[in-house]
C-alpha cells in the first residue's frame, strides 16, 4: 500500500574533499599565545549560521595586516594554514565533513567551507599556528535534512514478531535523513509518506495485506497497521522511493487461531480453540468420488481457522454415511481418523454397499458440519449374466498390482509426438476386470509445474482394456497416473516419462544478445537461443551454429558454448575497423535478426570503469568522485544508474557521491554504478568501501588528579572510561607520563573472568614508565579504575598522564593533568672526612682547596622541582669548630640574617661589627650561622678559612631546610617540620698516612705472619720426628729386657743377700697411651754403687692398678748391668 510523500529540497553543489584525520581535540597552547588576540577576524557568510544537514556552511576569514606573527618575515613568505575545530574535534568528524580552507581572492581573505551532518548546536574554533586561535563565540545550529528511505529504520512495535492469526500488527518507522539524524513531525510535517508495506513467504510467494497508515506518534515514529491473517513464517518488506528501509525485511511468524478477551478477568488473555469447523475442508485423496466396492474410501480433512490457515494438533471429528435414495444411515464398522500432516487428517473406511451415497463429516460436540458437506460418492460393481445357467456371477474387481499399462507412450518421446499405451485391468485372480469407461482415468502431469497434458481414452472390444493416447508439447519429466475408480495402478506409484525437445525450428530461434558497437582486437560475446516448434529449448547443438560475417572475413571466431538451457554463447574478435553485417546460421539456416550490424571501433572509443577502494571512519561521512579513475572520451560522462549500498546512505551530486555509513556500523560495504559517455557507450564499476572502526573513544576522563611525591597512589584513579564499537575485539591502551611512571594496582579476583583478561605489557626501554593494557573494552574499563601513579624520585609539581587508545586502524590520545604534592625531603651535605689545612694569609689556613671544591656542597632534593625562583629557596647553614676561629665572606644581603659565636662564648649573637667590600662582608668567630640560598651556602663554604691549634680541630656543619618545601610528616594534614643534615670534618695539620704506606705496612705484617707460620710448621716437623725416634728406642728396650731375664736366672743361685742401699721404690701414674702397651716398665738407675765397676743394681718392676696409676710393690732386687753385658 502506498502513501503520497511531499518533499522540498534545494540543489546542493558540494566541493569534494577527502580528509580523514582523527586527532584529539584540545591542543596545548603557551600562555602568551592564549593571552594575545588572534591575527584574524571570522564571520558567517551572509550571517547565516542555521543549516540543514547536508547544506554547505561557509565561514569568512580576514587576516589583519597589522598583526605581528613574531617573525621577521615578509607576509608573502608565510603560508596560512587554517584549521577548523567543531565540538572539540579538528577537521572531519562525526559532526562535520568536507572541511576545506581556500583563499578568497587574495591571501588576506579566506573561506572555510564544511558540510554539517549532525543535528545540534555546536561551537566553532578557527586556528592558525602563527596567527593564533579564535574565541568560542562562533556557533552554528543544524536541523535534520530531507528524509532518506534507506536510512529510515523499520521495527516491530514492542519488538514482538510472533502473532496469532487475526491480531492487529503494528510496525513503526523512524524517519531519518541521509546522515542518520532523526526527523520529527515538526520539521517534516504531518503529511503522509510514500512508504510501501508488503509480505511474502520464505519461498517468495506474495501474501496479501490490508495496511492502514496510522500517522506520527508522540515518540516521533510513523506507524502502520495490518491484520495478520495468513499463518506461517513470513517476511515483511518496507520500502520507499524504490529503496528498502534499514532493517527490512522484518521476519515474523503468524500462528493460526485467534485470541479472545475474557471479560470476567480483564487482566488475563485466554487462547481459545483456533479451529473453526465451518471453515474445514475435505478433499478426495485421488480426486474422484467413484469408488470400487470393497475398496477403501480415503478423504483428507483440512483443519482450518477462520482465515483458512491449517491448525495443527488432532481434533476429534465424526462421520456418517447416508444412502441417497432412502436417506438411511449405513453403519460403518472401520471408520478411522488419522493425522497425516500438521493440520490434515485422513478419514478412511471400506465401502461395502453399492449405490449413490453421501458422506458428512462433523464435530460430535456441536454437530456442526465442515464446509461443503455432504459429499456425494458412488460405489460401483460389475455384473455379468450367464443365460445358460440363469446364474448371476460377480467377477473380481480391478487390482492395482495385477493390472498393467504397456506401450511406447510410457517410454521417452519427443515433444509434439503422439504417444500411446494400453491398459489391461485384472482382478486379484488374474481374471479380466471389465469397467465402464467413465470409471477409468489417466493423468499426465509435468513435475516442475504440474502442467496437464490432454489425454484421450479409447475403449476396446474387451471391456477390461483401454488405449490411451496423448501428445506432450513441453519437454521435461512427466508423471503418468492410471486409476480405475479410486484404485491406482502400479501399486500407487506413477509411471515416469521423459519428453525431449524436438528439432530446432529456425523461425523460432533467434540471436538474443549482441553488441552493436565493439572494440577492435577484443573478444566479444554473442548469445543465441535455439527452440523447437513448441518453443522448447534445444541443447547440445553447438556444432551446428556458425558465426558468418557477410561482407568481411577479418574475424576470429570460436566455437559456441552450450549453457544447457537452450542458449549458446559464441565469441569473436574483429581485426579491422568499420561496419559489418553478420548472420548466425543453424544448419545453413539464418537465425533472426539476419543480418545485424556491428560497428568496430578502436579501444579508446569505449569507456572503461575501474573499481574504487575508499575508506571512511565509522559515524563519519565521505565524498568522492567515482569517475575519477575511470576512462572515457573527452572527459564527458554522466552516471546513469547506481545500486543501493547495504550498510549506508548514498547521495549523488553529479559525478560526486557522498557515502555515510549507518550509525555504529563498521566493516565492508559496496555499491555499483553505471556511467555513459557522449557516444552513449556505458561502463559499470564497483566502489568497495571499508568502514573503519574508530579507535576507542573517551567517554569520561578525570579533570584533575592528585598524587604525593614519592608515594604510589594507593586507591587508583577512578573516572577513566572508553567506548568501542566491537565489544569482543582486543584493543590496547597505553598510559605514560612525562615525570613519573604508571602502574596497575592489584585487582579483585572477580576481574579475571573467562570472558576477558587484561595483560600489562612493557614497551622496550620505557617499560618502567609506560603501561600498556591489552584486552576488550569491558575489561580495560575495569582495569583503568586501578591505575596508580608514582612520580620520579623527588619530583613534585605538575605532570600529565597521556592516555592513548589504539586499535588496528588508528590511535586516539587524551591528556589528564596531575598535581604531585611535594614532600619535604631532608637536605644533605657533601663533605670529606678530613681536611689537611694549608697555610693562607694572616696565618689562616684554607679549608677548601681548588681541587677539593666539588667535595664541599649543600644540596636539597626539593630545589630541583621548586616552582618559584631559586632565590626564594632559603636554608639555614651553621659552621662551628671546637677550637680556633672560622672566617668566611658573605653577600651583603645576608647581614641581617647572620649570627656568630665568639671564640670564648657558647651562645650565638647577632652580627654587630662587619666590614663590607664590593657588596660582601667578612665574618669570623668560633661559629658562623646564616640563612641563605643553596648557592650562597656553597659559596660561604668554599671561602671558609681556619686559624687555631697546631694539632687541628673538628669542624661541625649543620644545614636546616626550615620545613618550608613540602609536607612532613603528615601529608594528609599538609603539616611540615624542619629537616636537618649534620656533618663533622677533621681539620688536621699533618698529612695522614697515605694509602700506599698503609698498604705496604699491611703487606709487611702479612709477610711476617707467613714467615712465623713457616717456622711453626718446621718446629712441629722436628717434634714429630723426635717422637718417632723415641718410639723406636722403646721397642729396642723391650728386646733388652728379654735378654736380662735370662741373665737373672743364671745369677739367682749366686745371690743371697740383698743390700738396702741398692733398692729403689717407685710410685707413678701411667697415661692411657702407655696402658695400651702389652707390658710397660719404668726403670731408673741406682745412685748407689755407681762408682763401682762390678757392682750390680737392683730394679723394682712397676705395678699398675685398674685406674692406670702405678702402685707400690715389694722391693725386688735388681742387678745393674752394663750395656755391653746385656749385649
Amino acid at each position: 500500500m502506498k502513501f503520497p510523500i511531499l518533499f522540498s529540497v534545494d540543489l546542493l553543489i558540494l566541493v569534494w574533499t577527502l580528509t580523514m584525520h582523527l586527532t584529539f581535540a584540545g591542543e596545548l597552547a603557551l600562555p602568551d599565545e592564549k593571552s594575545r588576540p588572534p591575527g584574524f577576524m571570522v564571520s558567517w557568510v551572509d550571517d547565516k549560521n542555521e543549516f540543514r544537514a547536508g547544506d554547505i556552511a561557509t565561514i569568512k576569514i580576514k587576516v589583519l595586516e597589522s598583526y605581528d606573527i613574531g617573525l621577521n618575515l615578509p607576509p608573502e613568505s608565510y603560508t596560512v594554514r587554517f584549521t577548523l575545530t567543531v565540538n572539540g574535534r579538528k577537521g572531519n568528524s562525526s559532526t562535520v565533513s568536507g572541511v576545506l580552507a581556500s583563499p578568497d581572492g587574495d591571501s588576506n581573505h579566506w573561506n572555510i567551507t564544511f558540510i554539517p551532518i549532525m543535528v545540534g548546536k555546536f561551537p566553532v574554533i578557527i586556528n592558525d599556528y602563527r596567527l593564533g586561535t579564535s574565541d568560542a563565540t562562533l556557533h552554528f545550529s543544524v536541523t535534520a535534512g530531507r528524509m532518506h528511505p534507506s536510512v529510515c529504520v523499520a521495527s516491530w512495535m514492542n519488538l514482538v514478531n510472533e502473532f496469532v492469526a487475526g491480531t492487529a500488527v503494528n510496525i513503526l518507522v523512524m524517519p531519518k535523513d541521509a546522515f542518520g539524524n532523526n526527523i520529527s513531525s515538526t520539521s517534516e510535517g504531518l503529511e503522509s509518506h510514500n512508504f510501501t508495506v508488503s509480505a511474502s513467504y520464505e519461498n517468495g510467494t506474495i501474501v496479501s495485506l490490508n495496511v492502514t497508515y496510522k500517522g506520527w506518534n508522540e515518540f516521533g515514529y510513523i506507524g502502520f497497521e495490518f491484520v495478520a491473517a495468513t499463518a506461517g513464517s513470513l517476511s515483511l518488506h518496507v520500502g520507499g522511493e524504490n529503496q528498502t528501509l534499514n532493517g527490512s525485511p522484518l521476519p515474523f511468524k503468524v500462528k493460526p487461531g485467534e485470541f479472545i478477551l475474557d471479560m470476567t478477568t480483564v487482566l488475563s488473555v485466554v487462547n481459545s480453540s483456533p479451529l473453526k469447523v465451518g471453515n474445514c475442508l475435505a478433499k478426495w485423496k485421488y480426486e474422484t468420488n467413484a469408488l470400487q466396492i470393497f475398496s477403501k474410501l480415503e478423504i483428507f480433512i483440512h483443519q482450518q481457522d477462520q482465515f483458512g490457515n491449517l491448525v495443527p494438533d488432532f481434533y476429534s471429528f465424526d462421520a456418517r454415511i447416508v444412502e441417497k435414495s432412502t436417506n438411511l444411515s449405513i453403519p460403518v464398522a472401520d471408520l478411522y481418523f488419522q493425522e497425516v500432516a500438521h493440520g490434515i487428517q485422513l478419514l478412511s473406511f471400506v465401502v461395502s454397499e453399492p449405490g449413490d451415497l453421501m458422506l458428512t463429516v462433523f464435530d460430535p460436540k456441536t454437530s456442526e458440519s465442515i464446509s461443503n458437506m455432504p459429499y456425494d460418492f458412488t460405489v460401483f460393481i460389475v455384473k455379468i449374466s450367464l443365460q445358460l445357467t440363469q446364474v448371476i456371477v460377480l467377477l473380481g474387481y480391478s487390482h492395482g498390482q495385477n493390472s498393467v499399462a504397456n506401450g511406447s507412450g510410457l517410454a521417452a518421446s519427443v515433444a509434439g509426438q503422439l504417444s500411446s499405451f494400453s491398459v489391461y485391468l485384472e482382478d486379484v485372480y488374474r481374471n479380466p476386470s471389465p469397467v465402464e469407461a467413465e470409471r477409468f482415468r489417466v493423468q499426465v502431469k509435468r513435475k516442475i509445474d504440474s502442467y496437464n497434458v490432454r489425454v484421450t481414452i479409447l475403449p476396446t472390444l474387451i471391456t477390461s482394456s483401454f488405449n490411451v493416447i496423448y501428445t506432450p508439447e513441453k519437454s521435461g519429466s512427466y508423471e503418468i497416473w492410471v486409476f480405475c475408480g479410486n484404485i491406482p495402478l502400479n501399486g500407487g506409484v506413477p509411471y515416469m516419462k521423459e519428453v525431449l525437445p524436438g528439432v530446432v525450428d529456425a523461425s523460432l530461434s533467434n540471436v538474443e544478445k549482441f553488441s552493436p558497437k565493439v572494440a577492435k582486437v577484443v573478444q566479444n560475446e554473442i548469445v543465441v537461443n535455439l527452440m523447437d516448434s513448441f518453443c522448447n529449448p534445444v541443447v547440445s547443438q553447438q556444432s551446428q551454429l556458425r558465426f558468418q560475417p557477410v561482407n568481411n572475413h577479418s574475424f576470429l571466431r570460436w566455437t559456441f558454448v552450450d549453457k544447457n538451457n537452450g542458449s549458446y554463447v559464441g565469441q569473436y574478435q574483429a581485426r579491422d575497423l568499420g561496419r559489418y553485417n553478420v548472420c548466425v546460421t543453424f544448419e545453413d539456416k539464418h537465425l533472426s535478426p539476419c543480418p545485424f550490424e556491428i560497428d568496430v571501433y578502436e579501444r579508446e572509443y569505449f569507456p572503461k570503469a575501474y573499481d574504487d577502494n575508499i575508506s571512511v571512519w565509522e559515524n563519519e561521512s565521505i565524498a568522492f568522485d567515482a569517475l575519477g579513475n575511470d576512462y572515457f572520451a573527452d572527459n564527458n560522462a554522466s552516471i546513469v544508474e547506481t545500486s543501493i549500498p547495504h550498510h549506508g546512505s548514498l547521495l549523488q551530486y553529479g559525478r560526486l557521491f557522498r557515502y555515510t555509513p549507518y550509525k555504529g556500523f563498521y566493516g565492508n560495504d559496496s555499491f555499483s554504478y553505471t556511467f555513459s559517455d557522449k557516444n552513449n557507450n556505458v561502463a559499470s564499476g564497483t566502489v568497495n568501501i571499508s568502514v573503519l572502526s574508530a579507535p576507542p573513544q573517551f567517554v569520561s576522563l578525570p579533570t584533575l588528579l592528585q598524587a604525593t611525591e614519592d608515594v604510589i597512589c594507593p586507591r587508583g584513579f577512578p573516572g577513566f572510561e572508553i567506548k568501542y564499537s566491537d565489544p569482543t575485539e582486543n584493543i590496547s591502551v597505553t598510559l605514560s607520563t612525562q615525570s613519573g611512571s604508571v602502574f596497575l594496582a592489584p585487582m579483585p579476583m572477580q576481574f579475571l573472568q573467562p570472558w576477558g583478561s587484561v595483560r600489562p605489557v612493557g614497551k622496550g626501554d620505557r617499560a618502567v614508565k609506560d603501561l600498556i593494557l591489552v584486552g576488550n573494552v569491558e575489561v580495560i574499563n575495569f582495569a583503568l579504575q586501578f591505575i596508580q601513579y608514582l612520580g620520579n624520585e623527588n619530583f613534585s609539581g605538575n605532570d600529565v598522564i597521556t592516555v592513548s587508545t589504539m586499535n588496528k586502524n588508528g590511535i586516539q590520545d587524551a591528556r589528564v593533568p596531575i598535581i604531585v604534592e611535594p614532600i619535604n625531603d631532608p637536605p644533605f651535605l657533601r663533605v670529606p672526612e678530613y681536611v689537611i689545612l694549608e697555610k693562607g694569609s694572616e696565618q689562616y689556613s684554607q679549608i677548601v682547596g681548588k681541587q677539593d671544591s666539588f667535595e664541599f656542597s649543600v644540596e636539597d632534593p626539593d630545589l630541583f622541582n621548586f616552582p618559584d625562583n631559586e632565590s626564594h629557596f632559603v636554608v639555614t647553614l651553621s659552621m662551628e669548630v671546637n677550637t680556633g676561629i672560622l672566617k668566611t665572606v658573605l653577600s651583603f644581603e645576608l647581614i641581617n640574617v647572620t649570627e656568630v659565636k665568639p671564640e670564648n662564648s657558647y651562645h650565638w649573637q647577632p652580627l654587630q661589627n662587619f666590614v663590607t667590600i664590593s657588596n660582601h662582608f667578612v665574618v669570623k668567630g668560633k661559629g658562623v650561622r646564616f640563612r641563605g640560598t643553596i648557592k650562597e651556602c656553597n659559596a660561604a663554604m668554599q671561602q671558609m678559612v681556619y686559624r687555631g691549634a697546631d694539632y687541628g680541630t673538628v669542624l661541625s656543619i649543620t644545614v636546616n631546610d626550615m620545613g618550608n618545601y613540602g609536607c612532613y610528616p603528615d601529608c594528609s594534614e599538609k603539616m611540615s617540620s624542619p629537616l636537618c643534615a649534620e656533618a663533622t670534618i677533621n681539620l688536621i695539620k699533618r698529612r695522614p698516612m697515605t694509602s700506599l704506606v698503609a698498604h705496604s705496612l699491611g703487606s709487611a705484617i702479612i709477610i711476617e705472619f707467613i714467615i712465623m707460620l713457616l717456622f711453626g710448621v718446621a718446629l712441629l716437623f722436628f717434634i714429630c720426628k723426635c717422637a718417632i725416634a723415641l718410639g723406636n728406642e722403646r721397642r729396642n728396650h723391650k728386646v733388652s729386657d728379654n735378654k736380662l731375664s735370662k741373665v737373672d736366672d743364671l745369677n739367682k743361685s749366686a745371690s743371697s743377700v740383698t743390700s738396702s742401699e741398692n733398692l729403689t721404690y717407685f710410685t707413678g701414674c701411667s697415661t692411657s697411651f702407655l696402658l695400651r702397651k702389652s707390658s710397660s716398665n719404668f726403670r731408673q738407675r741406682s745412685h748407689h754403687g755407681s762408682h763401682h765397676e762390678g757392682s750390680s743394681s737392683n730394679y723394682l718392676p712397676a705395678q699398675f692398678g685398674s685406674d692406670g696409676c702405678q702402685q707400690s710393690s715389694p722391693a725386688i732386687e735388681m742387678k745393674k748391668i752394663k750395656p755391653n753385658e746385656i749385649l
